[in-house]
């Protein structure tokens, strides 16, 4: 398996190891509900290393991520970030990135673990002949994430003044403890927190210096099982479960995401012809109304007198904070509106559900 640069910190804390992806990382240190509870209350700590990181570059930059990514690159101002997609011709999503901007003419493309060689194949078999210049820093990179309320407080111990001027989906280029670091405020969680880019031979100290600043605020090191927890109460997508290459952003109601408008891009067409005509399935969020927990994979179905499988659960889980059962599946559109009953087979046994507006949680609600 490969393993990140902070793996010899992962076992020094006893983590429970697990092969994700290909990879080695902490599912969990301590116990997975412990590790929420205090990204949900005060400050968690992750090593998301295992992800892509592609920086893009040249005077054909912009013109090239219009072009294969969905959303419109020319709203990003430099020290701005956007969520966006990768599709396929046929508008199948390769791929959710985030997609920041350093500068005039320089980017960082964040992209999943298991896509990662998928998408640099891609780029670069789409490059165009010009200035563009496209390196995949991913073994020279580690990725960081601090996340929760208490976050702010942690990083303004460390560099105050990026603190001070980083608004939601903006970086920054600056030093933490005296290392050039790329500062975000972006994350996967749901609550306020920062991503940090570090060289991965520096990476040690600023997991360690995070860890030791944070002490007094409660944090924690978290592993991945907190982290899918923390994104579905937020409804956020997890390639491979919620959104594969089968998946459109139409049918994921991730078209908020794909600006029509900016031009031709990579499955524009495809996707313009499922927004003008429907799709035949759409992504729900669902309530079990009966004590009990939905799993990937489990079946969805017809609440009315004709029971029949209508869709599958891509992610299930336990909400803490709600104390009930949460989902995201696929069923027909008609049947995808908040307030409509479906069933979701557990084992062989029918349980209730509720479809609801996403997101399931929101901070401060």
């Amino acid at each position: 398996m490969k393993r990140t640069p902070l793996i010899e910190h992962h076992r020094k804390l006893n983590a429970k190891l697990v092969d994700f992806a290909g990879w080695e990382m902490p599912m969990q240190y301590g116990g997975v509900i412990e590790e929420y509870q205090a990204v949900r209350t005060a400050v968690g700590l992750f090593d998301v290393s295992h992800m892509g990181r592609i920086m893009v570059e040249g005077r054909d930059a912009v013109s090239f991520l219009q072009q294969v990514t969905t959303n419109n690159v020319m709203k990003l101002s430099p020290g701005s970030a956007q969520y966006s997609l990768v599709c396929n011709h046929e508008g199948g999503i390769k791929d959710d990135i985030f997609v920041y901007r350093l500068a005039d003419r320089r980017f960082l493309v964040c992209v999943n673990a298991s896509n990662r060689e998928k998408i640099v194949s891609w780029l670069y078999t789409k490059s165009p002949q010009g200035d563009i210049r496209l390196n995949d820093e991913s073994q020279d990179m580690a990725q960081i994430a601090l996340q929760g309320p208490h976050s702010q407080a942690v990083l303004r111990a460390i560099c105050p003044a990026v603190v001070d001027i980083l608004k939601p989906r903006h970086c920054a280029e600056t030093e933490v403890f005296k290392i050039n670091c790329i500062v975000s405020r972006t994350g996967y969680t749901g609550e306020v927190g920062y991503e940090l880019y570090v060289p991965s031979q520096s990476s040690g100290i600023v997991w360690a210096g995070l860890l030791e600043a944070g002490q007094s605020l409660g944090i924690r090191p978290c592993g991945l099982g907190s982290r899918d927890l923390l994104r579905l109460e937020v409804g956020y997508l997890l390639y491979g479960n919620d959104i594969n290459e089968e998946t459109t952003p139409v049918e994921a109601g991730a078209d908020w995401a794909v600006d029509f408008t900016k031009g031709e891009f990579i499955g524009r067409p495809s996707l313009l012809q499922q927004k003008e005509h429907g799709v035949s399935r759409k992504l729900i969020g669902f309530e079990l109304t009966q004590k009990a927990v939905p799993r990937h994979g489990m079946k969805i179905v017809s609440a009315a007198k004709d029971v029949r499988e209508i869709g599958v659960v891509t992610s299930g889980n336990l909400s803490p904070i709600l104390q009930k059962g949460i989902g995201l599946g696929f069923v027909p559109p008609e049947l995808a509106t908040p307030g409509n009953h479906i069933l979701i087979d557990i084992r062989g046994r029918a349980h209730e559900a509720l479809v609801v507006a996403l997101p399931f949680y929101k901070r401060n609600s």
